[in-house]
């Protein structure tokens, strides 16, 4: 037999135990009971009579067959045989009832610690929901608590059972969410229940005030006033292997800061793009050399093949150009905070400060709100999706990125983007009817601007030295 013989027998083997039933096999300490010995009475289920009571030994086990038993008589004289499995030398323990155990052994258990922990987060959140699961949950163990009960018990200790029930499984779902990976085992980020906006703007009703500064904050977000992280996310020193990853990703979705492919095999339309070129190149060569030696008809017809490669060129690159792969992603612009200032005729100024998350959507092209429920539930103001869309399509058209990569040039009159002038009165410029709804997000900006830092969760941290703090200031003193 050589070793592939052996290594196979041993696999069969192996099968076989795997594929054999396990034996019960009893403990020694219960096969050496004799006689007089005292013993614990411990069945599997502790609604059974005399579970958990001291009995003695009337007769041992036998060590021959493979279901040993044991007659036991109680203290009241009842003699009963058992399993010798069903006995032990020691009780249970004292701080653990019988009916617990058994309540924990039962699959409605852990369905039971899972709806508790489910309400206690939403309670916890302040979420709607939370009462009626905890309500459930009570009457779940009311119910396990008759079944786990044993025979014959009181109504007040079925009561006192499913007290003890709810304790015990109030105290693992807690336990179970502080073992949750992540963040110390304070578990994921709970996210904050808004509520919902229960106002409605009435667009045609805003004052001249009002009006001014819906100009203000249009002009702050066409010209991008907004704090910038970048000082802090330069901080971030990332390593060269992990920053090569990062530059292939972007390649692989089309990202534009990401440099081109100089390896690999390009398509048909990148080798036309570099035979013309090359071509091109050392024709011009060719027909300078020939104008020099005074060959002008010659120099002439190379010219003219000059200009057939160049056509060749400039259309397989407006084809690439075409099908190449635009999209972005991540935030519109470099921070999230917008900055608003107000000035004063007395010389002095009111800094404001709001959160406003413009990010790419999932096409990579168009815009969208990130923090748009989170403005409508701090300000109570209805916008709506037909609002925050008018919005991110009206700082698309105002930006003018030219081919979805450039910036764009600023607007001749920033000052008047939303209410013109007319008649000393600020009157809405006819050509925003195409954005509905529009004057609502800008009421909903308004209304975050002039709450408080704490309510917008904007830490002190989040605003640069070189910029102001929020509030009133004072006209500067000469």
């Amino acid at each position: 037999m050589n070793w592939k013989d052996r290594v196979r027998q041993e696999q069969q083997l192996e099968e076989r135990r795997a594929g054999q039933k396990k034996r019960k096999v009893t403990p020694f300490d219960l096969l050496a009971l004799t006689p007089g010995d005292q013993v614990f009475y411990r069945p599997p289920t502790f609604d059974r009579p005399r579970s958990g009571s001291r009995a003695v030994v009337v007769r041992g086990p036998r060590q021959d067959v493979q279901s040993p038993s044991v007659r036991i008589r109680f203290p009241d004289g009842v003699e009963q045989t058992v399993p010798a499995t069903q006995v032990g030398r020691a009780p249970h323990s004292g701080e653990t009832p019988g009916y617990l155990l058994d309540a924990r052994s039962r699959p409605s258990w852990p369905r039971l610690v899972a709806l508790l922990r489910e309400a206690a987060q939403l309670e916890a959140d302040q979420a709607p929901g939370g009462p009626a699961l905890r309500q459930e949950a009570e009457q779940r163990v009311r119910q396990l608590a008759g079944i786990v009960a044993p025979r014959g018990s009181e109504k007040a200790a079925k009561v006192d059972i499913a007290r003890v029930l709810l304790e015990a499984a109030t105290v693992e779902a807690a336990a179970a969410a502080a073992r949750q990976a992540g963040r110390g085992g304070r578990g994921p980020v709970r996210h904050p229940h808004l509520p919902d906006p229960i106002q409605d703007v009435d667009v045609l009703r805003l004052n001249q005030e009002q009006r001014a500064m819906i100009n203000n904050i249009a002009k702050c977000i066409h010209r991008r006033y907004f704090l910038s992280d970048a000082e802090s996310r330069e901080r971030v020193k990332i390593p060269g292997v992990l920053r090569q990853i990062v530059r292939e990703a972007q390649r692989e979705v089309g990202g534009t800061d990401a440099p081109a492919p100089t390896t690999g095999k390009g398509s048909e339309l990148q080798g036309t793009l570099h035979d013309s070129l090359i071509s091109a190149y050392q024709l011009s060569l060719e027909a300078c050399q020939r104008l020099a030696a005074g060959d002008v008809q010659g120099a002439v017809t190379l010219a003219q093949k000059v200009q057939g490669h160049r056509a060749a060129y400039l259309q397989a690159n407006a084809e690439l150009e075409r099908h190449r792969v635009k999209h972005h992603t991540g935030r519109y612009f470099h921070g999230d905070v917008l900055s608003v200032r107000e000035e004063h005729e007395d010389g002095g100024m009111t800094q404001y400060y709001a959160r406003l998350t413009i990010v790419y959507a999932e096409d990579g092209h168009s815009l969208t709100v990130a923090n748009a429920r989170e403005l409508e539930a701090l300000t109570a103001t209805r916008v709506g999706a037909p609002g925050w869309a008018s919005l991110c399509r009206w700082i698309e058209d105002q930006s003018e990125r030219a081919g979805g990569r450039k910036q764009g040039r600023r607007q001749a009159d920033d000052e008047h983007l939303i209410y013109q002038e007319h008649d000393d009165y600020l009157k809405l410029r006819p050509t925003l009817e195409k954005y509905p709804d529009l004057l609502r997000a800008f009421e909903a900006i308004r209304r975050a601007l002039l709450l408080s830092e704490r309510d917008k969760d904007i830490v002190r941290s989040e605003i640069p030295n070189k910029h102001p703090s929020p509030g009133w200031h004072a006209p500067a003193t000469k």
